[in-house]
């Protein structure tokens, strides 16, 4: 009998072993009641802002009320004055007028030692008054551009976007990344003495349809282009220059006229707008529009969404001055709605800034307005290249620009 047992045996253990192995069971994974998201890339625009971010906690107090200020400079050269004010501090803007300027070399070699004067992470807008006209700053005849009334009367938007690149262009040429242009008040008033023939047209429709290219050409071209004179220079019979103007309409009036081009450059993306030192007792029966509330916030802001930075015109005017000094004014400017104040004035940075700082110190300025004055500023200079880290137009070039335009008039 055993044999027979362990031949038995032998094939039981055979037959077990060909069989397969059972494969072991998982542990389920644990149920999750939200599959986890995989984070995405920041995009472009979110990597800019964050950038904003840290270039706002890197300012003092002192710092950002800097980049509020556009200022004016003495003299045709850069003084060690300014030099050191320029180097000391993140001055927000600096404007040359036609005081400053005498010649093509001089005033590149002025523009660029206010450039070298700069820290490289604080540059300064640097801008100038080129609307083509009796409103021209560039040292060499040949590059002037008719009037912008001139220009309106071939109703020709696509000469317009071209005008706007050779202002543009004129204007890196000799060392500028910012033009005050377009001018886009309506010549509504023929005794207005200081406006006339630099508006395109006596028609808001006609200003609207061609200042909007206008702006667009100069922007084409890597310059900031700034629509002016808000809320409309065209209906007044006082130069702010020299004394305060009133302009009595209602608000519907102005609605149907004067907004009519700036609300038309706002909804097709205007950056940067000036405002007018005028009066406007329908919006504000106490104070001209660069240091009114109602029209910067309420109106600029709130009615036409304008997000873009608010600046005021140079507030070493007649309009401000004999009025207000330099310093309260600039103060009351920025606390009731502008982003910038300019003063062509030289040497007056230390008053201003003090009043602005004591301001602060009151609570008249808040520090999340400042803070949200100075993002607004420090966003426009990343949309554009103040490092002039792109080609510079030749003479040749420009030359050839301004031509363009001239013969389309002919």
């Amino acid at each position: 009998m055993k044999p027979i047992y362990v031949l038995l045996t032998a094939c039981f253990l055979t037959a077990c072993a060909s069989e397969p192995a059972t494969e072991p069971k998982t542990k389920p994974e644990p149920k999750t009641s939200q599959q986890q998201p995989v984070a995405d890339e920041p995009t472009a625009a979110d990597q800019a802002e964050q950038d904003i971010k840290r270039q706002l906690a890197k300012l003092s107090t002192a710092e950002k009320v800097d980049q509020l200020l556009y200022i004016g400079i003495s003299g045709t050269t850069l003084s060690d004055a300014d030099r050191s004010l320029l180097n000391n501090h993140a001055i927000g803007g600096v404007l040359l007028l036609g005081g400053n300027i005498t010649s093509d070399a001089q005033l590149k070699t002025l523009t660029a030692a206010i450039k070298d004067a700069q820290d490289d992470e604080a540059l300064a807008f640097l801008g100038f008054d080129e609307e083509g006209g009796r409103v021209s700053r560039v040292p060499d005849q040949t590059f002037h551009l008719p009037p912008s009334l001139t220009l309106g009367q071939k109703n020709d938007p696509a000469l317009m976007q071209k005008a706007g690149q050779a202002l543009g262009a004129m204007s890196r040429f000799y060392g500028f990344n910012m033009d005050f242009a377009p001018v886009l008040d309506v010549n509504s008033n023929p005794v207005n003495p200081i406006i006339g023939d630099r508006a395109l047209s006596a028609e808001p429709d006609d200003v609207a349809r061609l200042g909007v290219p206008l702006m667009q050409g100069i922007k084409s071209e890597d310059v900031v282009p700034v629509i002016k004179h808000f809320p409309g220079h065209g209906d007044t019979t006082v130069d702010s220059h020299v004394g305060l103007p009133t302009v009595t309409k209602t608000k519907a009036q102005l609605e149907q006229l004067e907004l009519v081009p700036f609300k038309a450059a706002i909804d097709a993306g205007a950056e940067m707008v000036m405002v007018a030192h005028i009066l406007f007792p329908a919006l504000d029966p106490d104070n001209p529009s660069s240091l009114s509330e109602p029209v910067m916030q309420q109106l600029l802001r709130e009615e036409l969404k304008f997000d873009g930075v608010i600046v005021t015109d140079d507030l070493v005017m007649g309009a401000i001055t004999k009025q207000y000094g330099l310093a309260q004014a600039s103060r009351l400017a920025l606390e009731h709605g502008a982003d910038m104040a300019m003063f062509s004035q030289a040497g007056a940075y230390t008053d201003v800034h003090a009043a602005i700082m004591q301001g602060i110190k009151d609570k008249s300025l808040s520090r999340a307005d400042l803070d949200a004055k100075v993002t607004r500023v420090l966003r426009l200079k990343q949309t554009y290249d103040l490092a002039d880290t792109k080609l510079i137009p030749t003479r040749e070039q420009l030359t050839e620009q301004v031509k363009t335009v001239t013969d389309w008039l002919n």
